[in-house]
């Protein structure tokens, strides 16, 4: 199998377990008879695995191979699953869970790096558009098997399985994913440690860029329908709907401007994508209504992937590894924490407060391109 096929469907099967939890809370809470607030275990758990493997990911890619990373955190991610679908006591649960963060991060690391040294900037936006396809299906299959009569544990066991399979194609291609990389790691020099690579300004400055970038989609697509309902008067529908149309535009979004991305230049895309999204999120501000979310959701869709794949060009092979690590790190913080923040705001206040990261967002972005320190 290819190792770009390969690639696109681990994005895939990334996405798969992400909207799980939320997905079957419902039914999943009435048989272990647990609070709502549980669930926020579940999450916080898999969002600190995903943290911590993050951050580690430049030395386990340095010990085992890029490889042998892939193999090893997909059948965690794989067990992780399985585990679920035993229905085990709810603190096992929330270890399973701990377990596949800590594989998801990895993986997520590990594909990124190796991707943004690899392939063009193109595929990486194609690949995480991948991943909206994974996160979509996987709530769409539990669906699926809830209404035929299945409990939630089959549409847990239907994704383990997925994962290992996909775990069993890395270990059968993992040789394929270390060729070539002594050559490259000869000619890049000795690998940065961590220390080094966080004493770069704008080693710093991408993993702030990226946790801006995940706490404003993140926020956005989180209070997007609260703000409309409960503090713009909108119908719960149109609330549900605007948020739908927020998250249906990224994958679009990536796989469109995945066609233009090396036509136009990486770097040339993300400076034409700053104007529309501080304007979208401005029209949001402004009460103007869901087509100005779409036009910020269409604008942050290359972000991150293109910023990615620049990583190794912009900090260099010897610092890639960590960088890419610690900036999948910065993107879970920022999505985790920053929409939290955001709640302790008065309501009419969010908009505002999410144009206020846009204009964070760009202004860091175009110091970043132009190769200009920050401050």
């Amino acid at each position: 199998m290819p190792l770009l096929l390969l690639a696109y469907l681990a994005f895939i099967g990334l996405g798969l377990p992400d909207t799980m939890p939320g997905a079957l809370w419902p039914v999943l809470r009435a048989d272990y008879a647990a609070p709502h607030a549980a669930l926020g275990l579940l999450l916080a758990a898999t969002s600190t695995g995903t943290f911590t493997a993050s951050l580690l990911a430049g030395r386990l890619i340095a010990a085992l191979g890029i490889g042998g990373v892939l193999a090893a955190s997909v059948a965690a991610t794989a067990a992780a699953a399985l585990g679920f679908a035993l229905a085990p006591p709810f603190p096992v649960l929330v270890l399973l869970a701990l377990l596949g963060g800590c594989g998801g991060g990895a993986v997520d690391a590990a594909l990124n790096a190796f991707a943004a040294a690899r392939f063009a900037p193109r595929h990486l936006n194609w690949m995480h558009a991948c991943w909206g396809l994974g996160a979509t299906l996987g709530p769409a299959m539990a669906t699926a098997l809830l209404a035929a009569g299945f409990p939630w544990r089959a549409a847990w066991g239907a994704v383990g399985l997925v994962l290992a399979a996909l775990a069993l194609g890395f270990l059968a291609t993992r040789g394929r994913w270390q060729a070539g990389e002594e050559e490259e790691a000869a000619a890049a020099g000795p690998r940065l440690t961590a220390l080094a690579v966080l004493r770069l300004p704008l080693a710093r400055r991408q993993i702030a860029a990226f946790a801006l970038y995940c706490g404003l989609e993140a926020g956005t697509g989180q209070w997007a329908a609260t703000v409309l309902v409960e503090s713009r008067g909108a119908s719960a529908e149109t609330g549900s709907a605007a948020t739908a149309l927020f998250w249906a535009s990224l994958a679009p979004g990536r796989i469109l401007l995945g066609f233009v991305v090396d036509r136009l230049g990486a770097d040339r895309l993300l400076r034409a994508v700053l104007p529309p999204m501080l304007l979208g999120s401005a029209g949001f501000a402004l009460g103007l209504g869901a087509p100005f979310l779409a036009l910020l959701a269409v604008a942050l869709a290359p972000l991150y992937p293109t910023l990615m794949a620049r990583t190794p060009a912009r900090l260099g092979a010897a610092a890639a590894a960590h960088a890419v690590g610690f900036q999948v790190a910065a993107a879970t913080f920022g999505a985790g924490v920053l929409p939290a923040l955001l709640g302790l705001a008065p309501l009419a206040a969010v908009p505002w407060l999410l144009l206020g990261l846009a204009v964070a967002l760009a202004f860091l972005l175009w110091r970043i391109l132009d190769g200009r320190p920050a401050g």
